[in-house]
């Protein structure tokens, strides 16, 4: 059985320090080791919010596929969607959805996953203040049980919920093995 390690990550002077990482480090980590696929969901994304953007366009360019899916795509800031609109254009293998729910339910996790090895799942938006200055609180978890939370967003992209964006139209149902996006 593979070793299963889980960290705590944060941000907010209150709780920093005495070894804890933060989820700043822990973000960019993700993104710079993710070697196949990087997922993430988001309810908000703010403008700024750059040092998301450039690790995001980071991996991008080494060609790594990303599904991101961003709760009511249309109620994010008007530049952060055009940005968004932008890279799915300029890499095809740059995957973004909009969640949307005919209940007034929404899409508040926050959660990222790094070739099902790595995840970051925590209460902080991809905003600057949820990562750098509010007192928010994450996980890094290594191992299999990162892989559990590939699965669970694979079933989120798959849902009728998640509409792909730049097709226009929702995504096909995942089939068969769970293992590969």
């Amino acid at each position: 059985m593979s070793e299963i390690r889980v960290s705590v990550a944060v941000t907010g002077i209150a709780w920093m320090g005495s070894g804890t990482g933060s989820i700043e480090s822990a973000l960019e980590r993700l993104f710079r080791e993710a070697e196949q696929e990087i997922g993430l969901t988001a309810y908000t994304v703010s403008s700024g919010a750059d040092l998301l953007f450039d690790w995001l366009e980071a991996a991008l360019a080494r060609g790594v596929q990303v599904r991101l899916v961003v709760n009511r795509l249309d109620s994010q800031p008007a530049d952060v969607a055009t940005r968004l609109k932008r890279l799915a254009t300029t890499y095809s293998h740059f995957h973004l959805y909009d969640f949307r729910c005919e209940s007034e339910a929404d899409l508040h996790a926050k959660a990222i996953i790094a070739d099902r090895r790595l995840a970051l799942v925590g209460s902080s938006n991809l905003s600057r203040r949820g990562l750098l200055a509010n007192h928010e609180l994450a996980v890094l978890i290594e191992g299999p049980a990162a892989a559990d939370v590939a699965r669970a967003m694979d079933r989120l992209f798959a849902s009728r919920y998640v509409m792909s964006i730049g097709s226009g139209r929702f995504p096909e149902p995942a089939t068969g093995d769970q293992s590969a996006p």
